[in-house]
């Protein structure tokens, strides 16, 4: 019985520390913001490239102020961690180029990246 309740309590006491190593983070609040940042930018150049409606261009301003926002963030972010507003930027564009791919091989993925991104950045935020 002794046997049965310590092999019990050993393998209770090493489950939390098996389960953690094998938890992965999330993306940081830093990733969100150049996330969306690119799918609001792209949103953007997808709405003035399509229906010229005066709801699509109202949309698309919109999109454009809150990546503008974000790309401030941004590159506030990397200057507080010494780094340069081109770096800021040039990392942008780098996710940029990724979510362009992304949406280029998954259009879905597109409109759940924006419901997304509308979420966590709303447009009166």
């Amino acid at each position: 019985m002794r046997i049965g309740m310590f092999i019990l309590l050993a393998s209770l006491s090493a489950s939390p520390s098996l389960a953690a190593s094998t938890i992965k983070p999330g993306p940081s609040e830093t990733d969100y913001m150049f996330q969306c940042g690119a799918t609001f930018i792209i949103n953007a150049h997808a709405l003035n490239d399509g229906p010229k409606s005066a709801k699509a261009r109202a949309q698309a301003k919109d999109y454009e102020s809150r990546f503008n926002k974000l790309a401030a963030m941004a590159e506030a972010s990397f200057e507080e961690n010494r780094m340069s507003k081109s770096e800021a930027l040039t990392y942008l564009q780098k996710h940029v180029d990724t979510m362009s791919a992304i949406f280029a091989k998954d259009p879905d993925s597109m409109k759940r990246f924006v419901t997304l991104c509308d979420a966590r950045f709303p447009a009166n935020q």
